[in-house]
């Protein structure tokens, strides 16, 4: 019997947008740049003193999260068309459980369910519309994502620049810290993040980054960090008649990026 090319279980823009640019640029930002300088975790935003610099504040809002058991929130991501069409709108859930996985379900209709599980040796796509789970083994996952899940705190080294920056997000003017470093190139474009904190919490609630031919923004709504990891977050519930095919990874990743 002959069988079909295998090809991406999602459109290529949707899947950039929702799994290669979300944690390979904003979450790893939002999740992990409070690593840098490993710091303790701080006391409740209202209780902060105020920062002697944009760097420390970046590093003040992000570190509370460092060594959070697991993360949890809504994220709505915009991502801009290179060629000047509408902006791409993906809205979805995420939990990350730092050392153990990343999970970014799409609440979309026809949305996949993305899973890295580094504990369970696993790189999963769900895509409901299909039936189908699309499986490959952990080492096949792309390799930015799984240094966030190992190693988050390489991810955003001491050597950032931070500059206070007011910028529109979420349709009002929102005061924020854009952030560079020559690490958060990839081998095509520069990429410039800009970040503001949620004023009721002071986790990180706007995430932007912005390289030579788009931008993306993920907001994080009801950003929640919880006491203990429950690994269950990381599982799939799939219903019966589902059926599995190989994944191979090489078409998820954007052109000229590397595993």
């Amino acid at each position: 019997m002959t069988r079909k090319p295998w090809s991406p279980p999602f459109p290529t823009r949707a899947f950039r947008c929702g799994l290669a640019r979300l944690p390979a640029v904003a979450v790893a930002m939002a999740l992990a740049a409070g690593a840098a300088a490993k710091a303790p975790a701080a006391p409740r935003a209202s209780a902060q003193p105020a920062a002697s610099s944009p760097h420390e504040a970046v590093d003040r809002m992000l570190a509370r999260m460092l060594r959070a058991p697991e993360i949890q929130s809504r994220v709505l991501i915009r991502r801009t068309d290179p060629f000047g069409g509408p902006d791409e709108r993906t809205s979805g859930r995420i939990w990350f459980l730092p050392g153990r996985g990343l999970r970014f379900r799409s609440e979309e209709r026809g949305g996949e369910d993305i899973v890295v599980d580094r504990e369970r040796g696993s790189f999963l796509v769900y895509r409901p519309s299909e039936k189908v789970l699309y499986r490959a083994g952990w080492d096949r996952a792309p390799a930015r994502m799984r240094q966030l899940i190992t190693e988050p705190e390489r991810v955003l080294d001491s050597g950032f620049r931070a500059v206070s920056e007011r910028r529109l997000a979420g349709g009002a003017l929102r005061d924020g810290y854009r952030v560079r470093r020559s690490a958060m190139e990839d081998s095509a474009s520069s990429v410039s993040v800009w970040i503001a904190a949620d004023p009721a919490t002071g986790f990180p609630r706007w995430v932007s980054a912005a390289g030579d031919e788009d931008s993306v923004e993920v907001e994080f709504r009801a950003l929640t960090i919880l006491s203990r990891a429950n690994p269950r977050d990381l599982s799939l519930s799939l219903p019966r008649g589902v059926r599995t095919e190989p994944l191979d990874p090489r078409e998820l990743l954007p052109r000229g990026e590397s595993r």
